[in-house]
């Protein structure tokens, strides 16, 4: 009798325990034929992706609010755009429904024959975030996909000061980057000649694009491309994107004020860069140009 009440037990414990388990899976649904390419799918993706929200765009309010809920819901889908003869790049969406959210989101695959160069990323990198309405459920194309919110909750506060930084390799392209733009910002002589000190925000898994605060300057820089930063091609400028805005000029306390314009910051954004940047962020002094030594007679 004993024997058998304790294997009856251990029985029982087993099947709580895997229905324990069952419950903080991640649950997939509306898998078909418009299934979206598996890595958009998988959980460690997708908190990549959450984490970059919560360290770029979330606010305070945003976050208080979905972490009253017991699940995240992502709606994902593949997406199927006309590309150029020759790219076999795959592009996805990622909606967040109860955020507002929508990411595009791009694994490159092409070559640029300028650069002889193949692109290929090795994961999806996100290209576009926008806020939008969403419908009440999801469209009939897009898998839902749900993550237990307590472990998404514990995971963004265990890497709440997460930093990634670039290798030896990649930060001496982005100081060559960096001068380049000082240089068409039109630092002076007198400038050029000083040490100039500026503070890079850690590299984010999921997006291709890096951000500068010039504290000499009082400039943020935007680098952003559709190559992985690491690869070299994308600093010999032909594929970077850099924008350039004036803490004096350019910010703005509202997009209203400048409506249809994508040349101003809000404080918002600057703060969030700011603190990117400057908390989060890594120091680098680039040393002074040495002025060239005039021919002799």
């Amino acid at each position: 009798m004993k024997i058998e009440k304790l294997f009856t037990l251990t029985v029982m414990l087993g099947l709580l325990a895997a229905l324990a388990t069952a419950c903080r899976s991640p649950q997939v649904v509306g898998a078909g034929a418009s299934t979206p390419p598996a890595e958009l799918v998988q959980p460690t993706y997708l908190y990549e992706v959450t984490r970059h929200l919560y360290r770029w765009y979330l606010d305070e309010a945003e976050v208080e609010q979905v972490t009253r809920q017991k699940q995240f819901v992502f709606w994902v889908r593949q997406l199927h755009p006309r590309l150029d003869p020759g790219d076999q790049s795959v592009l996805g969406e990622i909606v967040l429904p109860q955020l507002g959210l929508s990411l595009r989101v791009k694994k490159a695959d092409y070559r640029i024959e300028e650069l002889h160069t193949t692109v290929q990323s090795q994961t999806f990198k996100i290209t576009q975030v926008t806020r939008l309405k969403v419908p009440d459920v999801a469209p009939a194309n897009c898998t839902v996909v749900t993550l237990d919110m307590q472990e998404m909750v514990d995971y963004l506060f265990r890497t709440r000061s997460q930093r990634d930084y670039p290798d030896a390799a990649l930060m001496d392209r982005m100081r060559v980057a960096l001068r380049q733009e000082l240089v068409r910002e039109g630092v002076s002589n007198n400038a050029a000649g000083t040490e100039q000190i500026v503070h890079f925000s850690p590299l984010s898994p999921v997006a291709n694009e890096v951000w500068v605060y010039w504290e000499t300057g009082r400039k943020l820089l935007h680098f952003a491309s559709d190559i992985d930063l690491a690869n070299p091609a994308v600093w010999q400028q032909e594929s970077l994107m850099v924008k350039v805005f004036d803490l004096d000029q350019q910010v703005v306390l509202s997009h209203e004020e400048a409506p249809g314009s994508n040349r101003f910051l809000t404080r918002h954004q600057v703060g969030r860069v700011l603190f990117n940047c400057l908390v989060l962020g890594q120091r680098v002094a680039v040393p002074a140009r040495t002025p060239p030594i005039p021919p002799g007679p």
